[in-house]
């Protein structure tokens, strides 16, 4: 778990610097994948205090110690937005692996409403609003993290896998619901109907 917090914060780096690398680690189960796994990240300026708050929250995550990394995450300040994406984007990702998905949610809409070029928080986003049965705004955050990454001069397999994964989930309960409605697609929602 240490790893992956520190490749988020190497990802973060890396994004800071306009550098998003290529994500190429396989979801490692159904549930669609919220972190990136490989990211390469230029060295931190020495003695960044912001950075260093960052990295500190995520070793008490990593400890186990969730009451402390999230409030350790509520302290930081960052001077720029790009800093406050990350915060934020790290800061659900406690969240996420608590199943707060509501609280994810509203991390990562802030975090990418602070840099909305940000392809991770776009992809966990996508994962928080699955995880919450909201699965259109799931695909388009998917979409929105592809995007991001393509953008950027990179590939976001694992917001392309999450994405493939979520439109086979989603075809695969409209054809359910075809079936259970003798062969006729499910009606489409009315704005009334919503």
């Amino acid at each position: 778990m240490k790893k992956r917090n520190l490749l988020l914060f190497a990802a973060g780096l890396a994004l800071t610097a306009g550098n998003v690398m290529a994500d190429d680690k396989p979801a490692a189960s159904m549930t669609p994948a919220a972190a990136p796994a490989s990211q390469s990240a230029p060295k931190a300026k020495s003695g960044n205090p912001t950075i260093a708050a960052i990295q500190a929250a995520i070793d008490l995550d990593s400890a186990g110690n969730t009451t402390a990394a999230v409030a350790a995450f509520e302290k930081i300040t960052t001077k720029t937005k790009n800093l406050e994406c990350w915060r934020l984007t790290d800061e659900a990702n406690v969240y996420l692996k608590v199943d707060d998905n509501a609280k994810a949610v509203s991390l990562l809409e802030a975090a990418t409403a602070a840099n909305d070029k940000n392809a991770i928080s776009w992809n966990n986003l996508g994962t928080a609003y699955e995880n919450s049965g909201d699965l259109d705004k799931a695909k388009d955050a998917y979409q929105k993290s592809v995007d991001a990454a393509k953008d950027a001069g990179s590939d976001s397999a694992k917001a392309q896998g999450n994405l493939d994964a979520l439109q086979a989930r989603m075809d695969k309960a409209a054809a359910k619901e075809a079936k259970k409605n003798g062969g006729k697609p499910a009606a489409a929602a009315t704005p009334a109907s919503k």
